[in-house]
């Protein structure tokens, strides 16, 4: 399961690191400068989100599968998995918008704001062996 998950998480977030790359050597190439859409509405915006989606989310949908989850003895395998999926995807949605953020040249603030919770959500949730195995026994998986 560790190695299906860190594939998963590898998959995921292998696009967005390419993006970053690309946009940041083109910038360096002068190839295009920053786009600036009208108004910064879309800072403040990709900065919540990012946040909401590196810590806010993933703390909701693991109090919900508790929940869920509270009155059972055991856990199903298929369940459990089904959980840390979701709670991946989730999770992989902050590198984009911090790609989201980096393509549209929100200001340094909020970058740097969305960077950091790129870079929270990247080391927290990747799914090593101990967190796995952390978690099923919490969770009672069998």
């Amino acid at each position: 399961m560790t190695t299906t998950m860190q594939k998963r998480f590898t998959l995921m977030l292998a696009p967005a690191l390419v993006g970053l790359a690309g946009v940041w050597c083109s910038r360096m190439l002068g190839l295009f400068g920053p786009i600036r859409p009208a108004g910064d509405r879309w800072a403040p915006v990709l900065f919540v989100l990012s946040v909401v989606s590196a810590a806010a989310a993933p703390i909701l949908i693991r109090t919900l599968f508790a929940h869920r989850m509270r009155h059972r003895h055991h856990v199903s395998e298929a369940a459990f998995l089904r959980f840390q999926r979701l709670q991946l995807l989730v999770v992989m949605a902050t590198p984009y918008l911090a790609l989201a953020a980096y393509i549209l040249a929100v200001p340094r603030f909020y970058l740097a704001g969305t960077g950091l919770a790129m870079l929270y959500a990247l080391y927290y949730h990747f799914p090593t062996a101990r967190r796995l195995v952390f978690d099923r026994r919490i969770f009672r998986v069998r």
